[in-house]
């Protein structure tokens, strides 16, 4: 063929090929893309028949007719097209006939036109659409899909069903957290299988998020604890988490206490101290940063401090709105002082334990003090029952008379319980003591009382009694013991 009539072949197809390409143009159009309509517009028996129309559909394709169900959904669509809820509703058809393909791109239209319209996708629009892509098989875009939400806290499911299934996608979450969101370092806190990585994500994820939540903050200091068995590293670690309490809220009294009393669970006594003081400087109408400086002192044993520091607590007056103070401190100090008691048992001996507990009895602290003579009393009401203690010289102790000459002690008044309430005496004369209970107000109450002479000694006793009180019987004596 000579070089005129191939230039003419040529010519000859292309103008064939572009003439077959129009004809085939106007016989079936390119799709057009779906123009954004609102929902708040279509009218309300509209948009249910559409609806109607979609179930229709779904029912024909439960009877196997898929190509007739096909021909319903699409009138749908074409009825429907720019209508986000329409769109979402026929991708639920396609999801649940295992149409996946259909179902992901519908999710994507609704999704896009939700997105434009409300400002933001549905939560519940955004999760079946990812679920689409999970039985595509393709779990990272479902994943890069539900990072991009900016939404972990709600969507963290979603996220956890995808990872439980495709480990090895931690990873994108992990530079998701360093480089634009911090809240996913608790997804993979969570469901990481690294022991030390979920102690690193909390870490990170405490400092970056929530750095005021001590809860948090000792949940990963625990978990360093374990995994680095608080090596220097780990105490350095520990220390950057709790010190951006302060860090976010520098001058607060409230966050400098709060990291004084994490440090204090670390043993890092001196440290502690330092924020309790500087929250006492800040509010020094709060006793709690007093309080909180006496734990630290006697958590490191040193008792003498800690009784001149409680004599100045108990000793000072403090706003009404604090309550009772001493009381409400009581119970703290109590805790402390056996945790104290019982690991100077086990490393130091029976004798430590004893100096411990003479201690809390010269502070006052019924519940965790050695006495020669202790007196509790409990009862099963709402009630307000009152202890009584006559001793050997004939003087009465009890809510009208709280301490006696010979240095027996009524703790505390409990109006509005079920008790406890003690009785205390350091030195025990000898003699013929008695011990009652009497009742205000009209409650029936079953009492017990019980007495303990001579507490952790060879010469320990204890008596116990249990009796009612009620209305008719305003006292009763139930225990008499002699003290030789």
């Amino acid at each position: 063929m000579n070089a005129p009539l191939r230039l003419w072949a040529c010519a000859f197809l292309v103008t064939t090929l572009m003439a077959a390409g129009l004809l085939l143009a106007a016989v079936h159009p390119a799709p057009a893309p779906v123009v954004p309509r609102d929902p708040a517009k279509l009218a309300a028996v509209d948009a249910e028949l559409l609806l109607n129309r979609i179930r229709e559909g779904d029912l024909v394709a439960i009877k196997g007719d898929l190509a007739a169900a096909r021909a319903l959904w699409r009138a749908a669509r074409d009825k429907g097209a720019g209508y986000w809820p329409i769109h979402e509703a026929l991708g639920d058809s396609f999801a649940r006939h295992r149409l996946d393909d259909e179902a992901e791109r519908e999710y994507e239209t609704a999704s896009r036109l939700a997105g434009s319209q409300l400002g933001q996708v549905p939560v519940g629009l955004l999760i079946k659409r990812s679920d689409a892509l999970i039985r595509l098989n393709r779990p990272e875009p479902a994943l890069r899909l539900l990072i991009d939400c900016g939404a972990p806290d709600r969507l963290a499911g979603a996220m956890a069903r995808i990872l439980e299934k495709s480990p090895e996608l931690m990873e994108i979450v992990k530079t998701n957290a360093d480089g634009r969101d911090p809240r996913l370092w608790r997804i993979v806190a969570v469901l990481s299988k690294d022991p030390a990585e979920r102690a690193h994500a909390l870490g990170r994820f405490s400092r970056a998020v929530a750095p005021w939540d001590g809860s948090v903050a000792r949940r990963a200091i625990e978990e360093l604890r374990k995994v680095r068995r608080f090596g220097l590293a780990g105490l350095d670690q520990a220390r950057l988490v709790f010190t951006t309490m302060v860090d976010v809220r520098p001058g607060d009294a409230e966050a400098h206490r709060k990291l004084g009393a994490s440090l204090r669970k670390l043993e890092l006594f001196a440290e502690a101290m330092q924020q309790f003081e500087e929250a006492a400087r800040l509010l020094p109408e709060d006793p709690l940063p007093m309080q909180e400086m006496i734990l630290v002192l006697v958590a490191q044993g040193n008792l003498e401090a800690a009784a001149a520091r409680y004599r100045a607590l108990t000793s000072r007056t403090w706003e009404r709105r604090f309550g009772n103070v001493t009381a409400a401190f009581k119970s703290r100090l109590a805790e402390e002082c056996a945790r104290l008691t019982e690991a100077a048992r086990r490393t130091e001996g029976v004798e430590a334990a004893r100096r411990s507990r003479r201690f809390c009895a010269d502070l006052g602290v019924a519940e965790a003090g050695i006495f020669d003579l202790k007196v509790i009393m409990k009862w099963d009401a709402e009630s307000d029952v009152d202890l009584d203690v006559a001793e050997p010289g004939g003087e009465v102790v009890n809510h009208g008379n709280m301490r006696s000459r010979s240095g027996g002690v009524y703790h505390f008044d409990n109006t509005r319980g079920r008790g406890p309430e003690h009785y205390t005496l350091p030195l025990a004369p000898k003699g013929t003591y008695s011990v009652g209970a009497h009742l205000h107000g009209t409650t029936r109450s079953e009492v017990e009382i019980e007495v303990i002479l001579f507490e952790d000694t060879p010469r320990e006793r204890r008596i116990r009694d249990r009796f009612v009180l009620d209305p008719s019987a305003t006292q009763r004596r139930a225990l008499e013991f002699t003290v030789p």
